[in-house]
């Protein structure tokens, strides 16, 4: 998976480097989305990245756009490295649509004791308890990474967009999947021309 992600990361980075958009964005962290359980974690979250414009050498996968972000919380609570492909369709001539998709690491807890192994003190069992109701377990260090962002081009140059990023298992790693979501706003700046 770390090669994956790694082989990802190389791609976006040695894109041409005449063209592709760097962003950054402030985003409300751990919400309960639909699909992520939410409010574990405080704080905000903000993601920092770098996309690469439509690239033809990865033509036969619909010419998608390679992305490298990291996403830092202000609260202490879970940062994530991700990298992945996001597909551009124009809604209009300002407006436009993109999902994604892409892996992420991440620092935040994985795995927490469980409350229900034999042979726990009463005291043990009601602390492992009280953190797996009050603390994030994502479950694995390796996590999927969709996401879906509505944009606005305001100048030739400058974009508005509106994410969701969740990270998640997809319950490959066990059948306690909380996810995580983030919802928010970030800017872009696109340089070179735009393919």
């Amino acid at each position: 998976m770390r090669t994956v992600l790694a082989a990802l990361a190389i791609a976006a980075i040695a894109a041409p480097a005449t063209a592709g958009e760097v962003f950054t964005g402030v985003y409300a962290h751990d919400v309960d989305d639909g699909i992520s359980f939410g409010k574990f974690e405080d704080g905000a979250q903000i993601v920092t990245g770098v996309r690469t414009t439509a690239l033809d050498e990865l033509k036969f996968l619909g010419r998608p756009r390679v992305h490298l972000l990291v996403g830092v919380n202000t609260s202490g609570g879970t940062n994530y490295l991700a990298s992945g492909l996001a597909w551009r369709f124009p809604l209009s001539e300002r407006l436009y649509v993109q999902p994604g998709i892409g892996l992420a690491i991440h620092d935040g807890r994985v795995n927490l004791p469980s409350p229900d192994e034999p042979g726990l003190t009463p005291a043990e069992r009601l602390k492992r308890l009280n953190d797996f109701q009050t603390k994030l377990d994502l479950g694995s260090r390796v996590l999927f990474e969709p996401e879906l962002s509505i944009g606005w081009k305001a100048t030739r140059r400058l974009s508005v967009e509106v994410s969701w990023i969740h990270l998640s298992h997809g319950k490959l790693a066990g059948d306690y999947n909380p996810g995580l979501g983030d919802i928010g706003l970030r800017l872009l700046y696109r340089y070179g021309l735009d393919r």
